[in-house]
């Protein structure tokens, strides 16, 4: 009787200290999910601050870009606003906050490509015209060179306008993105509407533009 008292006695122990361990378990279980929630709670707050301020110094930059001013420094500037926002978690802040910035140095990009490729076409137009303009025998070696010149010509306007209809179709598409950012951080961190239609406009009068005057040296007859 004294051996199966013990042995009840002790399964009773063991009992106590296996619902022991079961509680302890489920109170650190329970402190690493708060701990990990808290952690979770925190790093989205930075996540969210830091995109709020790579939008905040992007915007300004586009709306240069968009007003016509571009170039290597700018499109680092807003590639490094691009690259903090992917080191965010995923979220629809964080993947709106993408496209809007992305769309915002490829602008630049593109409108610094534009501002260099433009003063090699008016070139090659001068060039064309002051060699017709020119006096002189008119033999075959002036006719190759004419002809030369007229492709180079042809070769630097189109690579104008490729980057002028990319850049148009960029600036279209910021309006769909600063339709998907403004409901996330508001209107003052976005560009304005307005510095968009603006933008599309001159960018379409300058895609005009250049092809009148290519098509005006092309009517100049050569011999």
């Amino acid at each position: 009787m004294d051996e199966s008292d013990d042995a009840r006695q002790g399964r009773s122990l063991d009992g106590r200290k296996l619902a022991l361990i079961g509680v302890a378990a489920a109170v650190l279980v329970a402190a690493v999910l708060a701990g990990w929630m808290l952690w979770k709670g925190h790093k989205q707050q930075q996540d969210q601050s830091a995109i709020f301020a790579a939008v905040t110094a992007g915007t300004p930059l586009l709306r240069e870009a968009l007003g016509g001013q571009g170039g290597a420094d700018m499109v680092a500037r807003l590639d490094a606003q691009v690259k903090s926002v992917k080191s965010a978690g995923r979220s629809e802040l964080a993947d709106a906050a993408e496209d809007y910035l992305t769309g915002a140095r490829e602008i630049a990009r593109r409108r610094a490509e534009a501002a260099r490729l433009a003063p090699a076409a008016a070139a090659s137009r001068q060039a064309l015209l002051a060699h017709l303009g020119a006096g002189g025998r008119r033999g075959d070696g002036w006719f190759k060179h004419a002809g030369d010149l007229k492709k180079r010509m042809e070769n630097a306007h189109f690579e104008l306008g490729s980057a002028l209809k990319t850049l148009d179709t960029l600036t279209e598409g910021m309006i769909e993105s600063r339709k998907r950012m403004q409901p996330l951080v508001g209107d003052k961190l976005v560009i304005e509407a307005a510095a968009i239609n603006g933008a599309r406009e001159r960018v379409q009068a300058e895609l005009r533009r250049v092809a009148e005057e290519l098509e005006r040296a092309r009517q100049v007859p050569i011999g």
